[in-house]
């Protein structure tokens, strides 16, 4: 596995990324986190990378050149990654209980009860039915 990782590191950049260097990179990752993550458009379920890109005047290929630099990922993951962290506090808070699952996949930013249970199923290995019952403590 660590050799995969390796290898993978090692594999050339795109254009994009040799072109990302440093400090701009750095601005650039702010204001897709500062846009993305602090102001919370993670949770509007039609939210793109193409309309973060608009927004920020940025070419969306750097979008995508930057979040993989610094995450190692794409945008949907990063995206997924915030919305399945804001559903599982939820699904854990007594706030919540009088919420459905899909009501909550919902509030995280899930289109429909579909995306919400297959991308929760895939990272958490259990329905969030499930989740939320669970005994014992699932961190995220």
């Amino acid at each position: 596995m660590q050799e995969a990782k390796e290898e993978k590191s090692r594999m050339p950049a795109s254009g994009y990324e040799r072109r990302l260097k440093g400090e701009r990179a750095d601005k650039m990752y702010l204001a897709i986190w500062d846009r993305l993550i602090v102001q919370k458009r993670y949770k509007e379920p039609g939210y793109t990378a193409k309309k973060l890109a608009e927004e920020l005047g940025i070419n969306i290929r750097y979008i995508s050149a930057v979040i993989q630099m610094r995450t190692g990922g794409n945008f949907n993951s990063l995206v997924n990654k915030y919305r399945l962290r804001d559903a599982c506090k939820m699904l854990r808070s007594p706030r919540y209980e009088r919420f459905s699952a899909e009501e909550i996949g919902l509030m995280a930013g899930y289109a429909s009860r579909q995306a919400f249970y297959l991308a929760f199923s895939r990272h958490m290995e259990m329905t969030p039915a499930e989740y939320r019952t669970a005994r014992e403590e699932v961190t995220f």
